[in-house]
């Protein structure tokens, strides 16, 4: 019996030994390595010593084969020797991004290596290849999570917990816990409802009714309405006399504005909302009655939450009345959408197309097109703290030829805020091009306007005071557009 043993061995290893060196040209075309296989039947095994000195040869002798190097990543992930797996996961990625599983494994690894926005752009990938991935869809809604990126966890976890799994209850907890985050609250409710009634695992029916215990002690939250209502005392030392002709009347006054909005829901769901909104506007002057201003606007709106994207639609039709007369009407169709390209960078883009009548001055009849785009930024170090900028172009086009113009402004500013306070310092720089000649100056209108802001408000409280400060400064090329104003105000503000 021996003697037969021993003839196999040597037959085998004949038959190895032919493979490895009698064929090379195969073996360095195509992906067949000897020592690959025997590199990943020792991965297998768990003898991770071996895994690296047969993928090593390999490597050796396929040094073009990212399955080589994918496999020298795992393994070295395997012995938690991470400087080296990050490595070779990088080696057979630019060789082959394509690589089954590749980019999965990847994924994989930056999660536990705690890079998770990294590992998230992993599982995305990893889902664009593989879309019925359980695992990849899970650890993306994880990663989403962990990096408060709440409306994109949702959708994986949702999509994670309509296949049957045993994490099923573990997706639809997570899921209900973003539909508290991103304010979806009767979503929430429902979820954790059923958590707490039917799920397997004691902790997971623990925690359900804590937050249940939270959704319910707050009512409102489950309100389809919501109430602002903001009153404001403002001292102007240079106060505008019209609206829409922005002219300043070189006198000082104090105002009393009142601004309330009331917000309907008709259609609340993860997915999207649809809803009325309606605003009211009353500005009062102590010496000047004759520009009291009356506003009222309404819109009806309509919002998709599409992965990490919201879209929002408005129509929004407007009514102003100046001295208790009818002033002007706008009509606009707005467009905004909202990106989340991640924890601490939200890009935001508008559109507005409105039109507007006039009244009194038949030459302010027309529609303007605004197109703005903007960016919120936090810092990494301070999440509190947030650099805000944007971009917006305007063009209006009215009946009176001289009071078409195209408008371009830039602004900037610092954002701090937390459970507390909330503090803004901000300004803005316009350039605004007349299309003709002024009618009374017979020269084309070109000004540039300053605009600095800064606010302070306390949030902690149901209603919230806030200060604010605002400078302009108008240099026009006609002089009697030149003009200098502040404002001084505090407001208190409630929301329900």
């Amino acid at each position: 019996m021996s003697f037969i043993i021993r003839y196999l061995m040597k037959t085998y290893s004949a038959m190895l030994i032919i493979c490895v060196f009698i064929f090379p040209a195969y073996s360095e075309t195509g992906y067949s390595n000897p020592y690959l296989d025997l590199g990943i039947f020792a991965f297998e095994e768990n003898d991770f010593a071996s895994a690296i000195s047969h993928l090593k040869r390999a490597m050796l002798k396929q040094p073009d084969n990212p399955v080589v190097y994918h496999y020298l990543a795992k393994t070295y992930q395997k012995m938690k020797r991470f400087m080296e797996a990050r490595h070779y996961y990088e080696q057979a990625y630019d060789i082959d991004p394509n690589l089954e599983d590749l980019i999965y494994d990847r994924g994989y690894f930056n999660y536990l290596t705690q890079q998770y926005q990294a590992a998230l752009n992993d599982f995305i990938q990893s889902l664009k290849q593989k879309p019925d991935n359980l695992m990849a869809q899970y650890y993306a809604g994880i990663c989403a999570f962990k990096t408060d990126q709440y409306q994109i966890a949702l959708h994986h976890f949702l999509a994670s917990a309509k296949q049957p799994s045993n994490i099923k209850d573990n997706c639809e907890y997570y899921a209900a816990v973003c539909c508290f985050q991103t304010g979806k609250t009767a979503q929430a409710h429902t979820l954790f409802n059923n958590i707490s009634m039917y799920s397997n695992s004691r902790t997971l029916r623990r925690d359900a009714k804590k937050w249940l215990d939270i959704l319910n002690d707050n009512p409102s939250l489950f309100r389809p309405y919501h109430l602002y209502a903001d009153i404001t005392m403002t001292y102007d030392d240079n106060i505008k006399l019209v609206p829409s002709d922005e002219k300043v009347g070189d006198k000082d006054d104090l105002l009393i504005k009142t601004f309330l909005r009331g917000r309907y829901n008709f259609v609340q769901s993860p997915i999207y909302n649809m809803g009325i909104e309606y605003s009211h506007l009353q500005t009062n002057h102590v010496d000047f009655s004759d520009y009291n201003i009356v506003g009222s606007a309404g819109q009806i709106f309509y919002q998709i939450n599409h992965i990490n994207t919201i879209h929002s639609l408005y129509l929004c039709p407007e009514y102003i009345w100046l001295n208790n007369k009818k002033y002007s009407s706008n009509q606009g169709l707005e467009y905004d959408i909202a990106w989340q390209k991640s924890k601490y960078l939200k890009l935001l883009a508008n559109f507005e197309y409105a039109f507007y009548n006039n009244f009194v001055n038949n030459d302010y009849d027309g529609q303007a097109i605004n197109f703005d785009i903007g960016m919120e930024r936090t810092f990494p170090d301070n999440e509190n703290l947030a650099f805000i900028s944007g971009i917006s172009i305007v063009n209006k086009d009215t009946d009176g030829n001289d009071k078409k113009y195209q408008k371009g402004t830039i602004g900037c500013g610092i954002r701090f805020q937390n459970n507390q306070l909330k503090w803004l310092f901000g300004g803005r720089y316009s350039v605004r091009h007349y299309m003709y000649e002024d009618s009374n100056f017979q020269r084309r209108r070109n000004d540039k306007l300053s605009w600095f802001l800064t606010q302070f408000s306390l949030i902690e409280y149901k209603i919230q005071p806030a200060f604010q400060i605002d400078h302009q400064v108008n240099s026009s090329n006609i002089d009697q557009y030149d003009y200098t104003k502040t404002a001084i105000s505090f407001s208190l503000r409630y929301f329900y």
